[in-house]
């Protein structure tokens, strides 16, 4: 909701970019503590495996978000101010929807472990 509004709000809530970091930086360390609680035997192994996905998908995302602001750009110039404008509005829109399907499917797996009742 941080990088919407930011993006709607224009320079005087550009602040509300750093904000919405804010909220994602707490999701690595969470992660690997509940792969530690979850999976105690065998934690490493959990963990290099989930740290290596992480990885590559992070590699794929930036691919990704430099293809949308490059398309973009190109849409409305790409040497013009508005090109790189609009370029970058897309771009940080798109990672905010990447939040905003992350949030959802934890929301789908918290409900999927609550009802298998393996919540930790």
């Amino acid at each position: 909701m941080c990088t919407f509004a930011a993006i709607l709000g224009g320079e005087k809530l550009a602040f509300l970019f750093a904000a919405a970091g804010i909220g994602i930086a707490m999701i690595y360390p969470t992660v690997m503590a509940f792969i530690a609680k979850r999976y105690p035997h065998g934690s490493d192994t959990a963990i290099t495996f989930t740290v290596t996905l992480m990885g590559v998908g992070s590699v794929i995302g930036n691919y990704a978000i430099g293809a949308v602001i490059e398309g973009v750009k190109r849409l409305y110039g790409a040497e013009s101010q508005t090109g790189l404008l609009r370029g970058l509005q897309a771009g940080y829109g798109f990672i905010g929807l990447c939040a905003a399907i992350c949030a959802i499917s934890g929301c789908i797996l918290y409900r999927y472990l609550h009802r298998r009742q393996e919540l930790i």
